[in-house]
């Protein structure tokens, strides 16, 4: 542990480490981190270089009893490992070959990964450690834990593994569960919160309030209430028309001008189905407003509503929250981050 701790803080202070080649980093980081954890990085029965899986090669595979017990695919430093083809590429290889844990690597950011856990590489990884941002300290002891040689051999560093990324998932679904409870207490006008909001508004106002008036009250400001799930937040994107200033209040459009949030999940529906099922957040915007866009272009739906995004926008986000609701489209756990996916259901319609 204290050889891999020097280590760690060389890099960490070494200016050109950034500057590094493939190459370099294979040899001047990947390897000396392996070794002081315990792999025989001489012996290339056990840590195999260019490790071949049908017409493709794996940078290194760490062996065990002549058994591939993790694969690592480097990059240079300056490299970005957000991309989306470096990770499914090395998830393919090691799923094929039934590799308990994966790495994906620049270097300096370590991403780790389930090979066999989830539908995608983004429910598949479950710890990143970075040299540079983290505690040497942490991330020495992560890399321990989760990739030393003793550790793999017994077992111990895969049930770790599981342990993360079953804590993670519980927390994510906690995270996307909570604005759906939270809404479903609103839309459904939930007893005890009637009762409790009556209660209050009496109090203040000394007068007895019936349950009509508080459902009327939160249906009248259902849209005020309601929240987003995280990943359905529109993100701020620039108009084809100058937005009001901040505080300003326009005009409503006529009726015939205005489009509901009903209105536009079949517009929402169709778009996707042109699309096989599936499509990027961006791409429907950018067709619903193409499509709208004598109406969305009045400076009512040009008003930043909140998160600093226009009402047009906002409105269609909650278009998308309704169809979910109705089981027309997938939550972004199932369809993927950024992704607007159709159900079965909504695939079958016609």
């Amino acid at each position: 542990m204290d050889e891999l701790v020097a280590l760690l803080a060389n890099l960490k202070n070494n200016s050109r480490l950034l500057l590094y080649s493939e190459d370099a980093t294979k040899m001047a980081v990947v390897l000396p981190v392996l070794r002081r954890i315990g792999w025989d990085t001489e012996n290339i029965d056990e840590v195999t270089p260019e490790f071949s899986i049908e017409s493709r090669r794996v940078d290194y595979a760490l062996r065990l009893d002549n058994k591939c017990r993790v694969f690592i695919e480097v990059k240079k430093p300056s490299e970005d490992l957000d991309n989306e083809s470096h990770q499914e590429q090395l998830l393919d290889y090691s799923f094929r070959q039934a590799v308990d844990l994966a790495v994906l690597t620049n270097g300096v950011t370590w991403c780790l990964y389930l090979p066999r856990a989830g539908t995608d590489w983004r429910s598949r990884k479950f710890y990143t450690v970075d040299i540079i941002e983290q505690e040497i300290s942490d991330v020495a002891s992560k890399l321990f834990e989760l990739l030393s040689k003793n550790n793999v051999r017994s077992g111990d560093a895969f049930k770790r593994a599981e342990e993360i990324h079953k804590g993670r998932l519980k927390k994510k679904a906690i995270e996307d569960a909570l604005p759906e409870a939270w809404n479903k207490v609103i839309t459904e006008a939930d007893s005890l919160l009637l009762d409790l909001l009556a209660e209050i508004t009496e109090r203040i106002s000394g007068y007895k309030t019936e349950l009509p008036d508080v459902v009327k009250f939160l249906k009248r400001n259902e849209g005020r209430f309601l929240l987003l799930p995280s990943d359905d937040i529109p993100e701020p994107q620039d108009s084809p028309k100058r937005r009001p200033q901040a505080g300003s209040v326009s005009a409503e459009p006529s009726n015939h001008q205005k489009i509901s949030q009903h209105a536009l999940i079949p517009h929402i529906v169709a778009i996707l189905k042109k699309h096989g099922g599936q499509a990027a957040k961006e791409q429907v915007e950018k067709e619903i407003f193409s499509k709208f866009r004598d109406n969305f272009q009045h400076p009512w739906y040009q008003e930043n509503v909140s998160n600093g995004v226009p009402r047009w926008q906002h409105n269609l986000a909650w278009a998308k929250e309704v169809a979910k609701k109705q089981g027309l489209i997938k939550r972004p756990s199932d369809s993927g981050r950024g992704i607007w996916a159709l159900t079965d259901k909504a695939l079958r319609s016609s």
